[in-house]
Order: structure tokens, then sequence, then C-alpha cells
């Protein structure tokens, strides 16, 4: 097993709401953080263009990883058209194999918003397949060194497309690590205009603050971000969280 640990959401910002204690525990605890993203947040603003509201969408990603020492890449997607196809395959492979990691994290499968889904089913994918020496991504790769453990952080407003609570198979405690996490997701700033313009609320970090809390209170600690490990056929299934964070682990 190598040090290296992948958070691979669709937007910027996706990583900081939902898994941002649990990377920020895991590299306090010295593992080589990376933090990417499908697409480039270039629908995230009222008022700017897509190229400039990308632009300043990349830098707060990666002043928000540099907050926890990670290092940052962008799959060079675009908004509300990441899909399930041969072009974002290859990005999403790309990603895995510059990385290498033992460990990743990305969206659930079932999500608010299409563009999480198909970001699922790519990284969900791009762990399976990114091993495989004849796969090609079109530009130089190395495969990785098999296929990692794979976790899907919770839903948006922690239910699927249907209203139902995912099938949480752990939660982390982050108690100790909240204001790193509101550090990050602070240095998100454009967003703050954006989320009161399209989903009504300016108050975007009090809301992950909440979310964690109600997370937290289901486990019965202060702050929690919940997990669903994958385990289909060929993935690993043994709880490698469990190993990584000890007490501040919570089966479910």
């Amino acid at each position: 097993m190598n040090n290296r640990i992948l958070a691979f959401g669709c937007h910027p910002d996706d990583i900081e709401f939902q898994c941002a204690g649990t990377l920020a525990l895991l590299a306090e605890k010295g593992y080589e953080i990376h933090m990417a993203v499908m697409a480039g947040g270039d629908m995230g603003s009222p008022n700017l263009g897509r190229q400039q509201i990308r632009e300043i969408r990349l830098k707060e990603a990666q002043n928000s990883a540099d907050i926890i020492g990670a290092k940052f890449h962008y799959a060079g997607g675009q908004d509300v058209e990441v899909e399930y196809n041969t072009e974002y395959r290859r990005r999403a492979v790309k990603v895995l194999r510059d990385v290498d990691p033992f460990l990743v994290f990305t969206n659930p499968p079932s999500d608010y918003m299409i563009d999480h889904e198909e970001t699922s089913r790519l990284v969900r994918n791009a762990c399976f397949i990114a091993p495989i020496p004849n796969y090609d991504c079109h530009v130089p790769t190395k495969p990785t060194s098999g296929v990692p453990h794979l976790y899907y952080f919770n839903a948006a407003g922690r239910k699927d497309i249907f209203g139902r609570p995912l099938p949480i198979t752990c939660a982390v405690d982050i108690t100790s690590v909240m204001n790193i996490k509101s550090k990050m997701l602070a240095a998100h700033a454009s967003q703050s205009e954006w989320l009161a313009h399209h989903h009504h609320d300016d108050q975007y970090i009090t809301s992950m603050q909440e979310n964690a809390a109600i997370q937290g209170k289901a486990v019965g600690r202060e702050a929690a971000e919940s997990f669903v490990q994958h385990l289909g056929n060929d993935y690993p299934s043994d709880d490698i969280l469990a190993d990584l964070l000890g007490d501040l682990h919570i089966k479910l």
C-alpha cells in the first residue's frame, strides 16, 4: 500500500462540503492527499463568463487544497456537460493514474445533480480500469498499482433523488477539524453569490456546519462525515478507514 489518497469530486467545493474533514484528519496522520475535480465550475456565476469564473474557481480549489497541503488536479471537464463517455472516461483514468491512490472518495451514485452522478460512475470505473495496461488514455500514463478502496461521500441534503437516505456504511468524527473544514470551504468565496442566486442559500458555510452536526448527532458525535463503501466484486472490501482513523471511525 502506498501513501496516496484521492478525493475526486465533480465541481470545486464538492469535496469541501462532503469530505474535507476526513481528508484533514488523514493529512494530519501523514498521508499524501490529492484533491481533483472533474469540471471547472464554469457555470458557477450569475454574471461572469465561463472562462473567467472557471479561473477563479480553480484558483479557489487550489487555495483550499493548500490548507491541508494537498495536491490539486483538474480533469478538464465542463459544468453541466459531464457524461459517461470515452472522453470523460479517459480524463478520469488519467487522474487515477497520475495519483495511483490506495484510497478514493467520490460523489455518490445518486445525488441531486446529474454531473455528480456521472462523475460517480466515471470515478468508479476509473478505479477499476486504471490498472489495466491495455487501456489507452491517449496521453502518456502508467497503470495504477491496483484497484483502490472506494468510498462515496454522502449526497447533498443527505438523500437520494427520491428523498431516501443513502445506505451509509460508516462515519468519521470530524469534530477536531471542523475549523479546518470550514476554512477550506471558505476558500471558495465566489460561491456565496452563486448559491444565493441559484440555490437561494447564501449561508453556505453555516449550512455545511449544520449538515456536519446532523451527521454527527446520528452517530453520537459533535460533527461527522458519512460514507458508503463500494463493495462490488474485485474492489477491496475491508473497511480501511477503520484502520486509518481508529476511534474516529464509526461503523454503521
